[in-house]
């Protein structure tokens, strides 16, 4: 009778055998039938569209008349399941059942909930309840090239990651006289398990190991370690990394590590002095936490070094670990540090596994202020250029300190946060004294009191101009003082009418530091005024100098010596801002000519390096070729294979992001949309969605520029699909008209070129925009969530 239709229940379990049942009964369906209800499901509640389950379905082989072919298809369905079951909506389909039904969703929920634990106990059973739900790879018996492809990996990957925290949860906190704890035996044989599905994974193997060990079981520990050797020998052809060789050594030593803490903070200065006042303020935060302090003065005036040498003398009472980050306010050719970047840096510091890490912005904040709500840690906050980009990096524990150096005041976080101000002025008389004693030798400076006394009123109290002189006159041993006081007060002479009062003793410095440079060396520092940081290594210096990888090395020697550069790594170099503002002076004065050949071959040495990156990334992708770089750019040695180029981005994305901003600053658009291109791989993975928008929205104003319809196509993809990763749902509606539009131009330009498939492709991808608007004009009213999966990186 109408009205009396029994509500049918409907199951579906993704994460292994797919299976579906109603009304608890098995419920057989066709492939296509099993694959459609797949892709549904992994979206439970959403719209999935048309264009996305004609690829799930059919992939590249697709019926004459898709849509007519998917309304069948689904009216098979919704007789097997319910007509209820599936929804239509505008662009697509949805599935209507509660999302509970879906062992995926039950999945994430799970692990969502075991992000907001308070106790690690509680967070390790979640993490386990949330992988009960897990029977072997996701979409097994489902015929889909998409959902294997695409979508399986992902899956896996945070399963992966899972199972990897939870281990880390039990070797840190477990403790045999808690029956709460976690049971390592059993932890044990569950990473056995996975071991065996997933053996080529060796960040697996090292916690399995460190299980065993835990459990008394070395030798089977030590076993485990041969067992992956064999296993990564006969495979790859290769050995085990880093970690499980020095777990290895460890075991063999029965000195096995201990999981870490985070420990970001750069070394020390060996010669600091002084400072007293400023560092019992800061011991002071100790006793108040939780703490924040705002030490704020001049650029130059020793922020940074002041602040690093308390955080190291009190490290040991931060037993979770200190974080660090520069947020590089006053960078003069690079955009300001975004906060959500530098809470992203926290999370992997942290140890959080990328699956659990949310797109949004707010949500990575809340999440980094939850792993530290109980945590006593200090973070670091240097060179901060206002209060908006502090605010999201202060934790919400009451056991952590805070300590932000700045050039501005901050009042707002006084005012509202109650931070406490410290204003660092210029180096007393004793002070100044004592810096340059320690760097020159104190009995260098007794032999020539008068000489050492006008060396220091001429640095003026400004600790970066005495580091400086200090390192100038130690490379002279044999010139007398005061012949380097009658030097600098030449400089001084000609700079005077240049420099305000504040600036004149830096600025006397540096060019009188510049002017004692050989050519090479001088040259190269101007040159560095065109770098957007925030570091540089040798390769790209010799390109940025047209040199051999010889001389740029002699060169940035000759400017460590000098305390005009810094090694921040082996290999790795960065100069103070004050410097980058002088350099960035210097090569204004230069041929422009010269500056844009120079930009141009730093961009090509950049573009290259981040190339050969996103081939070791995600080498079976598409790829566009690069032409061969011109005279005068030094290449770099392509990592090797998928780790590799991980870890190399995982350092250099920051410098590639910059190279971005600077290549579309300098009119470069050649070079700006194929850094991008280069970079979305690696952000989108990363989850790093805000620098991915930036950096595709630079790209389209350069294709746009060159008028490349295809490349535009791919990048308005990107574009939608950042948009909607960040819940921005209404500017994804309002760029979609845009897609459409470039792909109905796309489609001529195949017309007039003789390709009438590709025209036909094209066209069919613009009705599937213009069909989708609805959708996202639902999305945008409800703030619905939208899939995580990657764009396809061609047009």
């Amino acid at each position: 009778m109408p009205g009396t239709e029994h509500t049918r229940t409907l199951s579906v379990r993704l994460l292994g055998p797919f299976v579906v049942t109603v009304d608890g009964a098995p419920l057989p369906l066709s492939s296509r039938l099993r694959t459609l209800l797949a892709v549904l499901a992994l979206d439970v509640g959403h719209p999935v569209s048309t264009e996305r389950i004609a690829a799930a379905v059919w992939g590249t082989d697709r019926p004459a008349d898709t849509r007519k072919a998917i309304q069948v298809l689904v009216t098979r369905l919704r007789t097997a399941t319910g007509a209820a079951a599936v929804r239509t909506t505008p662009g697509g389909y949805a599935l209507d059942v509660p999302p509970g039904a879906v062992d995926l969703h039950r999945f994430e929920t799970t692990l969502a909930q075991s992000n907001e634990a308070q106790e690690p106990a509680a967070e390790y059973h979640l993490l386990r309840e949330a992988m009960s739900h897990w029977r072997g790879f996701p979409f097994e018996a489902v015929d889909s090239d998409l959902l294997i492809a695409d979508d399986r990996p992902r899956l896996l990957e945070t399963a992966l990651r899972t199972v990897e925290r939870a281990a880390d949860i039990a070797l840190a906190h477990q403790a045999p006289t808690n029956p709460d704890s976690p049971d390592l035996d059993e932890l044990a044989a569950g990473l056995r398990e996975v071991v065996g599905l997933h053996p080529l994974r060796e960040s697996l193997w090292v916690r399995l190991m460190a299980v065993l060990d835990r459990t008394g079981r070395r030798a089977d520990a030590l076993a485990a370690y041969q067992d992956l050797y064999r296993t990564l020998r006969d495979e790859l052809g290769a050995q085990p990394g880093d970690e499980a060789q020095a777990f290895h050594r460890a075991l063999l030593a029965e000195d096995p590590p201990q999981p870490s803490a985070p420990r970001m903070l750069p070394p020390p200065d060996g010669a600091f002095r002084g400072r007293h006042d400023a560092l019992a303020a800061l011991d002071a935060l100790l006793d108040d936490a939780p703490g924040i302090a705002v030490v704020d003065g001049p650029g130059g005036i020793g922020k940074t070094t002041t602040v690093l040498q308390w955080a190291h003398r009190a490290a040991d009472r931060f037993p979770d670990g200190t974080l660090y980050v520069n947020l590089r306010g006053y960078f003069p050719t690079n955009t300001p540090l975004a906060p959500e970047v530098a809470v992203r840096t926290f999370l992997d510091a942290l140890g959080i596994p990328a699956g659990r890490i949310p797109d949004d912005a707010d949500a990575q904040t809340a999440l980094y202020r939850s792993v530290l709500a109980d945590r006593r840690m200090l973070v670091v906050l240097d060179n901060a250029r206002d209060v908006e980009q502090v605010r999201p990096l202060l934790p919400g524990g009451r056991r952590c300190v805070v300590v932000v150096t700045s050039r501005n005041r901050l009042g707002g976080l006084v005012a509202v946060e109650g931070a406490a101000r410290l204003a660092l002025g210029t180096l007393t008389p004793s002070e100044a004294e004592d810096v340059l004693a320690a760097r020159l030798g104190a009995a260098r400076l007794a032999a020539e009191p008068a000489a050492g006394d006008e060396l220091l009123a001429l640095c003026g109290g400004l600790p970066l101009a005495h580091v400086i002189v200090a390192e100038r006159a130690v490379g002279r041993p044999g010139a007398p003082l005061a012949a380097v006081v009658r030097e600098l007060h030449r400089h001084d002479s000609r700079i005077a009418a240049l420099s305000a009062d504040g600036d004149r003793p830096a600025r006397s410095v540096f060019s009188w530091s510049y002017r004692a440079l050989g050519d090479d060396a001088a040259r190269v520092f101007r040159l560095l005024g065109l770098h957007p940081g925030p570091h540089l290594t040798v390769p790209g210096v010799a390109s940025l100098g047209a040199v051999t990888e010889q001389r740029a090395r002699a060169a940035i020697a000759e400017l460590e010596r000098a305390s005009l550069l810094i090694e921040l790594a082996p290999g790795r170099f960065t100069m103070h801002e004050l410097l980058m503002d002088y350099a960035n002076e210097l090569v204004a004065g230069d041929p422009p000519d010269d500056t844009g050949a120079a930009t141009v071959r730093m961009l090509e040495h950049y573009l290259h390096a981040a190339h050969q990156a996103e081939e070791a990334l995600a080498p079976a992708e598409d790829r566009h070729t690069l032409t061969p770089a011109p005279d005068g750019v030094v290449g770099t040695t392509a990592p090797a294979g998928h780790d590799a180029g991980l870890a190399l981005l995982d350092v250099e994305a920051p410098v590639f992001v910059g190279m971005v901003r600077r290549a579309a600053a300098t009119g470069n658009p050649g070079h700006t949309w194929r850094l991008a291109r280069c970079l979305r791989p690696y952000l989108w993975d990363r989850g790093q969605i805000p620098t991915l928008l930036e950096t595709n929205l630079l790209a389209l104003d350069a294709l746009e520029t060159l008028g490349d319809l295809p490349e535009q196509v791919s990048c308005r993809r990107w574009i939608t699909q950042a948009l909607l990763r960040l819940g921005r749902y209404d500017e994804a509606l309002q760029r979609a008209p845009g897609l459409a539009a470039a792909l109905e131009q796309l489609a001529a330009t195949y017309d007039a070129a003789g390709e009438p498939h590709r025209a036909a492709t094209a066209r069919r991808d613009a009705e599937s925009a213009r069909a989708g608007l609805d959708g996202l004009a639902e999305a945008a009213g409800l703030a619905a969530a939208t899939s995580s999966r990657p764009p396809s990186s061609t047009a």
